[in-house]
């Protein structure tokens, strides 16, 4: 009995055991895919069964129960339950739960929540998905993604990248923002994108007034990515695809080139060319090249990126490397880098933490200069016969005429082969970049921290470019030239930090103390050389040359040490205050002038917080108000207060043939220099509503830059340039607005965004510049073929302002030109029937530079931005327009491409559509050899045009393989397909190659910029 009650006792426990059900499987993050350690487990409410991930988000679990239910949740993320029935393996995504105000922000020197900013700070959203658009650079991704924040892009040259300006010009001085990469100061080439995590866009001096006199044209901190908690995790991400240019100009073939060569001669009563007489040239009149189709062409680009990353409970880790290779649509440019990035950190105890991150970069680019109007390469292009071939019969490169017809060669003008000025020359442009960052902090009491780290860079450019001869007709040159340039440039910065962040019941209060220093050798050394013998690759070497020339040289240090003060306080998060100051020192300024303060201040106030203010729709609602100062480290020459002498190669002796050198003072110096400083206010608001589906930004502020630093006006008598001086005051107001809206219906998650920034610039005063009371800055160097002369800065406007003679259409009769006088007196005597007819603003009977009146800038009165994001099942499409308003560019494209007066170029065909007796209607003048009533010559609002735009800048789709089939593949893993259009269209009624001319919006040909087609893939593992 006893033996059988035992057996009955063992049956029934095996019989429990194996009624117990076993529970295994994965929880990530939805936003990832990153596994998820110590996420909760609960089985159908019963702790005592519950279980908590590991430390690669695993779990395994057993319950009494063969069906049910368990609930899965952690910190950070929404909760989910899931059904169970028996033995079951599960693969478990938990949603990010954190909102918009959670949000982690960086800020100088540290961080803070969203929630708790009171100055004007913006982050960039959406940087995960730079991976997937074809960018080179974080400078090309920020475009239209901030509001305040423009970018003008330089064209399409592959070897130039988009300019940042934020909050408008405030000097004509060098405005470049600061870029901070983890916490330090970042002075080296554009770091490799993928690698990035996170932007925050510091716009006003109280935000960005911790870094002091860098900080003028705002501040970029970028954070880079770091190994999660979890298993290692290896990411690539790869795309290629294709460039074009599009609506690219069309030059007229030979046979038109002769005819209006013939009709220009006629209007312009000179007598015709033999080379556009078809009996006496007949090779002129036979079409045998497009030169447009022989400079573009369609243009490959690749990326690919490898990251390995992971953490443990005491130490993480991320190591990258990235490839970038981009041809340029013309032949002959292109750009390549090579990057690779180690990061870590390790916990040696509770209390300290050392952490390194290093990053190194090789590049090259290989660019074409497309903004001059006598050899620019599109201009070339136009310029160029279309009767020429690109080769000769023994494959050289055949100029405007073949050498037995040299006797027409000079009707056609001094032009480059345009396909020879892109493949001939041998030029590389190496840069061997490197940046090392080490780190300790330590923590020394509850909420006191040191942080002390080092940062060393080191950038090497070596640039050689080989000139063959140039035999061909055209722009002769039997002289060859190699030219070398070797630049260093060596940095550190140390920076040592104390922290103290402690709340006291609703009392918080953050304490920053810094002491910064860094230091910056640079030297740069060229030689040219003349006469080489034999012009093969294995001769292209500097001691081949006949004739080496006198070495160019250059060589500065500059140092700036700074101390560091911030105090930010809370109650409640309900009352926030903040205040800043820093005291910079440089080496650029005299001794009495070298240090300075920049302070700053700002405030807050949580009104939904407020017991009074009780708004269901509101979730959040805070106003911002601030003041700072902030300096322009880079507007101050390096020797600006003690400028070296100049040297110079004089001759020497009666007979002129003995050379020396000579050393004189090529400028003046200025001792008293001072701080370029920029001065702002801010007011805003922040807006969180209905469950934080839609956050509103708005912000008010202005910026005025004092004491801006610019050349002086030289005094003819001493017979130096001018030393530099504090010349003037620049202001800035506007205002920037932000909207974004997410929301799910069902399985589609969708989400929109935008902004629109509004900004007025103003030359406020030029007090200092000079003492002859003149109240404008003439920028003579930003001009076509030196006739045209656009710009002016002038009190009271817009800095350079555009500067022209108004134009008011075309003389369509003699009786027009007679009846348009002054006192009886034709104004414009010189003018025909199909002439301009211009504007004698100063009513003084003639046309000239007097006349001359203001008509706006290339800065927008409005930049704005469109996002939509759609996710459904497995699905996600992108769209990004981007747009400008108010932009009005100089075309001066037009003097040099339609212009039958010049030396007998080839011009642009739209010139068949010039005025002539029977084609009134147009609005190109009749053409001529001869542009004596100055159709062309005037400095008129005739090339003014409006460069206005909108533009859809990039389209994205793609599909996330399901989760189930990449399980199968390795437990965890995604794959992420995809297909992207970047710049689809453009909408403008700018005529020009592309609107978007960059710098002060002068286009003579600018290089346009590309559509560009990729297709890519997203693997995590």
């Amino acid at each position: 009995m006893k033996n059988y009650l035992s057996l009955l006792l063992i049956m029934g426990l095996f019989s429990s055991s194996m009624a117990q059900t076993k529970l295994t499987g994965t929880v990530v993050s939805k936003t990832d895919g990153m596994p998820i350690p110590g996420a909760s487990i609960i089985p159908n409410g019963n702790t005592t069964e519950g279980a908590a991930t590991d430390f690669d988000g695993n779990f395994s679990l057993t319950v009494s129960a063969q069906e049910g239910i368990i609930m899965v949740s952690s910190l950070g993320y929404g909760s989910v339950q899931l059904s169970y029935s028996g033995d079951q393996n599960f693969t478990i995504q938990l949603e990010d739960q954190s909102t918009g105000l959670d949000e982690v922000v960086l800020i100088g020197y540290g961080t803070s929540k969203k929630r708790d900013i009171t100055s004007a700070i913006s982050t960039v959203s959406n940087v995960e998905t730079i991976g997937s658009r074809p960018v080179a650079t974080l400078n090309d991704f920020l475009q239209g993604n901030v509001a305040g924040v423009t970018v003008l892009q330089q064209g399409g040259d592959p070897s130039e990248s988009g300019k940042i300006v934020i909050r408008g010009y405030g000097s004509i001085s060098n405005e470049n923002p600061l870029m901070v990469v983890d916490g330090v100061p970042y002075y080296g080439p554009a770091i490799n994108p993928n690698d990035i995590a996170s932007v925050s866009i510091l716009k006003d001096a109280a935000a960005a007034a911790i870094y002091g006199a860098q900080a003028a044209s705002g501040v970029i901190v970028i954070q880079t990515k770091k190994g999660k908690l979890g298993k290692p995790r290896i990411s690539l991400d790869v795309y290629s695809g294709m460039q074009n240019a599009t609506d690219l100009p069309t030059p007229l073939n030979a046979e038109q080139q002769a005819n209006v060569y013939n009709m220009a001669a006629d209007n312009g009563g000179t007598p015709r060319q033999s080379a556009h007489d078809a009996a006496q040239n007949p090779w002129g009149q036979t079409t045998r090249t497009n030169w447009m189709d022989a400079v573009f062409r369609s243009a490959l680009l690749y990326n690919a990126n490898v990251n390995v990353s992971g953490a443990g409970e005491h130490n993480n880790y991320m190591s990258s490397f990235g490839y970038n290779k981009r041809e340029g649509v013309l032949e002959g440019t292109s750009s390549e880098r090579y990057s690779f990035r180690i990061k870590s950190e390790i916990d040696l105890s509770d209390r300290l933490t050392l952490g390194e991150n290093v990053y190194f970069s090789h590049t090259e680019a290989i660019g074409t200069n497309t903004s001059s109007g006598y050899s620019g390469t599109i201009m070339s292009a136009i310029y160029m016969p279309s009767a020429a071939p690109i080769y000769d019969d023994l494959g050289q490169f055949h100029g405007v005429a073949p050498y037995e017809l040299a006797q027409f060669a000079g009707a056609y003008g001094d032009v480059y082969n345009p396909l020879a000025l892109l493949q001939r020359p041998t030029t590389t442009s190496p840069t061997s970049f490197i940046n090392a960052n080490v780190f300790l902090d330590y923590k020394i009491l509850d909420g006191l921290k040191f942080k002390t780290s080092y940062a060393y860079s080191s950038s090497q450019n070596n640039y050689k470019r080989f000139e063959p001869r140039r035999p061909e007709l055209g722009r002769t040159n039997l002289i060859n030239s190699l030219t070398q340039d070797y630049t260093t440039t060596n940095r550190w910065v140390w920076d040592n930090q104390l922290t103290y962040n402690k709340s006291f019941g609703e009392h918080h209060l953050d304490l920053t103390a810094v002491y910064s220093a860094q230091l910056t050798d640079y030297e740069y050394f060229s030689q040219r050389g003349e006469g080489f013998s034999n012009e093969d690759g294995f001769n292209q070497y500097m001691s081949n040359a006949a004739d080496i020339k006198n070495p160019v040289t250059d060589v500065y240090e500059d140092a700036l040490t700074s101390a560091i003060g911030r105090a930010m306080y809370n109650y409640g998060d309900k009352y926030f205050i903040s205040a800043s100051i820093r005291r910079d020192e440089t080496s650029r300024l005299a001794l009495a002038n070298q240090a300075d303060y920049f302070p700053s201040a700002s405030m807050g106030w949580r009104i939904s917080d407020e017991n009074f203010f009780k708004v269901p729709a509101v979730n959040d609602l805070k106003f911002r108000a601030s003041w700072g100062q902030i300096g322009n480290i880079n507007s101050v020459g390096y020797y600006s207060f003690d400028v070296p002498l100049s040297t110079q190669t004089v001759i020497v002796g009666s007979d002129g043939l003995e050379n020396d050198k000579g050393v004189y003072a090529g400028k003046q110096s200025n001792p008293n220099l001072t701080w370029e400083t920029s001065e702002s206010i801010n007011l805003g608001w922040d807006a969180s509503l209905f469950n934080n589906r839609l956050s509103l930004t708005f912000d008010y502020f202005t910026k005025e830059t004092k004491g801006m630093i610019l050349p002086g006006l030289e005094d003819k008598h001493q017979g130096t340039s001018a030393a530099d001086v504090n010349g003037g005051e620049v202001k800035n107001q506007g205002f920037e607005f932000s909207a974004s809206f997410n929301n799910t219906v069902g399985d589609l998650t969708y989400s929109l965004s935008a902004n629109a920034s509004v900004i007025d610039n103003e030359l406020v005063n030029l007090d200092g510049y000079n003492k002859s009371g003149i109240n404008f800055i003439n920028h003579s160097e930003d001009n076509v073929r030196s006739t045209l002369e656009p710009f002016r800065s002038v009190v009271g406007r817009e800095l350079y302002s555009n500067y022209l003679v108004p134009y008011l259409g075309i003389f369509q009769s003699q009786e027009e030109i007679n009846a348009y006088t002054s006192n009886g007196n034709l104004i414009q005597p010189n003018a025909q029937p199909g002439d301009f007819m211009f504007k004698d603003s100063n009513n003084d009977g003639k046309i000239d530079n007097d006349d001359k009146v203001f008509m706006g800038s290339y800065q927008p009165d409005l930049t704005y931005n469109f996002n939509l994001r759609l996710d459904y099942k497995g699905f996600d499409l992108g769209l990004i327009f981007q747009g400008v308003s108010g932009v009005k560019a100089f075309n001066g494209y037009k003097y040099t491409a339609y212009n039958a007066s010049l030396q007998g170029y080839n011009l642009d065909n739209k010139v068949l559509e010039s005025w002539t007796p029977t084609n009134t209607n147009t609005g190109l003048p009749r053409l001529s050899t001869k542009d004596n009533n100055k159709n062309f010559e005037t400095t008129s609002s005739w090339y003014l045009e409006d460069a206005s735009y909108l533009r859809v800048k990039n389209i994205t789709l793609g599909y996330n393989i399901a989760s189930s089939v990449m399980d199968s593949v390795m437990q965890g893993a995604s794959l992420r397909i995809y297909i992207s259009a970047e710049n689809l269209f453009t909408f403008t009624d700018y005529s020009g190659l592309d609107p978007e001319v960059g710098g002060k919006g002068l286009d003579v040909g600018k290089y346009p910029l590309s559509r560009t087609f990729t297709t890519g893939l997203s693997l995590k593992l």
